[in-house]
């Protein structure tokens, strides 16, 4: 069976869902304050689109290809692909926190991919690329939302 696009993103959510909320217990032991991290649900991951099922979670996982690119002739052109995993957060807290509580959970993607980079043989991950935290205010306009993550740029073929 050829490794394919698929077989990535099954590999991309695998790291997450095995590591990240591991990743989130270390970093709210390691600072110990009153800035503490919430878990990701395993049922919180959406692949390429979202629906109302996904702002019932807090925090939920978006993954998608953003973008697909062939390089060379023939049946054996490589592919490179732009992955990117982005965690939404809903301000639920009147400490102003969340700031804060966006670049730990950047933190965390990126030390899981770095920490998993060469996880597949079959798939080279180029590079790991982190994205500014943003608001969000067309999911809920009674809350306040913020997303990050990470965006990959790694190739099959």
């Amino acid at each position: 069976m050829a490794y394919d696009l698929e077989n990535l993103l099954d590999d991309v959510k695998g790291i997450m869902t095995a590591n990240l909320n591991t990743k989130i217990s270390a970093i709210n032991s390691e600072k110990s304050d009153s800035t503490t991290l919430l878990t990701v649900d395993n049922s919180a991951y959406f692949l390429q689109e979202l629906d109302s099922t996904s702002v019932n979670y807090n925090p939920f996982v978006f993954y998608n290809c953003e973008e697909i690119e062939g390089t060379g002739l023939g049946p054996l052109t490589p592919q490179q692909f732009l992955i990117n995993c982005i965690i939404v957060v809903a301000d639920q807290s009147a400490q102003g926190d969340l700031p804060i509580r966006m670049f730990r959970y950047l933190r965390c993607f990126k030390e899981i991919f770095e920490e998993n980079f060469s996880i597949k043989a079959n798939a080279n991950f180029i590079s790991i690329n982190l994205l500014t935290p943003i608001p969000l205010t067309s999911l809920n306009e009674t809350q306040e939302f913020r997303a990050t993550g990470i965006q990959i740029k790694t190739s099959l073929g």
